[in-house]
């Protein structure tokens, strides 16, 4: 019997494109919605996904991009616009007849939420409730690609974040998340409206992650607080104030509040997720030159 086509958005980003990795390596047909023809584009139409360029604030290109597909993974950045996206997104989803998607939202999602991020996907949840579709909701802690953008800070022998130092959270890769958005998208079945928060191995303090990077990379590097601004100016956002006060607020919005933790990543693949060590030295090259 063939597999049913799987719509795959962000699927140049650190979850979408080993997404349809995996999802092709399963033997399901995919169809990769990204925003320009790149050599990032180029090496999953290699792998054999089918490409379609669009822009998901159109609502034509979004029809196109379901046509003939009835499960997505729905990503979108951090960014302003994403409940015009959810809403383009669960529309044409719903025109399409389509009977899954897996969301990606945040584990700090509430609807009492003060960053203005996180308060969008609270509404983005609720706008697939309201479209009636079947949906899974993936509530990740901070990515570990999040150290990936202060990479040059690394290189340079700084850890430096708007964090205090004992704020403890689980970095989860993006792999392991995609492993986990393969997993369900290849078998809706048991996970249909559920909601999962997502967490790497280990809890870990700031002042621990700046250990872990010493360790790993064998060279001083001291974990220091910074100020929001700093951070966003170091990572080139210093002029959006939609980034700025989504990090100001997720101590409040409780990041790194309870739950700390769990095992549901290894319970739906059967494979636990990578440390943060792991991580570093599959991406060593980011962080050394």
């Amino acid at each position: 019997m063939e597999k049913p086509k799987i719509l795959v958005t962000g699927a140049t980003g650190s979850t979408g494109a080993p997404s349809v990795e995996m999802l092709l390596q399963r033997g399901h047909p995919v169809r990769a919605l990204v925003h320009k023809e790149d050599v990032r584009s180029t090496r999953l139409k290699n792998l054999g996904a089918e490409i379609i360029v669009g822009d998901m604030q159109n609502m034509d290109d979004v029809r196109a991009a379901w046509k003939g597909v009835k499960r997505g993974y729905f990503c979108y950045p951090l960014n302003p616009d994403l409940l015009d996206v959810t809403v383009i997104f669960a529309q044409a989803a719903k025109e399409a007849g389509a009977e899954f998607i897996v969301n990606m939202s945040q584990k700090q999602v509430a609807a009492t939420a003060k960053s203005p991020a996180t308060i969008r996907h609270f509404l983005s949840e609720e706008v697939f409730r309201w479209s009636g579709i079947p949906t899974t909701h993936l509530r990740p802690t901070f990515f570990s690609e999040w150290f990936l953008y202060i990479a040059h800070q690394i290189k340079a022998g700084k850890l430096q974040m708007p964090f205090p130092e004992d704020a403890r959270h689980a970095p989860v890769a993006g792999e392991d998340l995609a492993r986990t958005i393969a997993s369900i998208l290849a078998e809706p079945g048991p996970h249909i409206n559920r909601a999962y928060q997502l967490f790497g191995p280990e809890l870990l303090s700031y002042a621990e992650i700046g250990e872990v990077f010493s360790q790993t990379l064998n060279k001083d590097i001291i974990y220091e607080q910074n100020s929001v601004q700093s951070m966003a100016d170091s990572m080139g956002l210093g002029g959006s104030d939609h980034f700025k006060d989504h990090l100001a607020n997720v101590i409040s919005d409780d990041l790194f509040g309870t739950p700390d933790m769990n095992d549901v990543i290894e319970k739906i693949t059967g494979k636990g997720p990578m440390t943060l060590a792991e991580f570093i030295d599959k991406n060593r090259t980011a962080f050394t030159t």
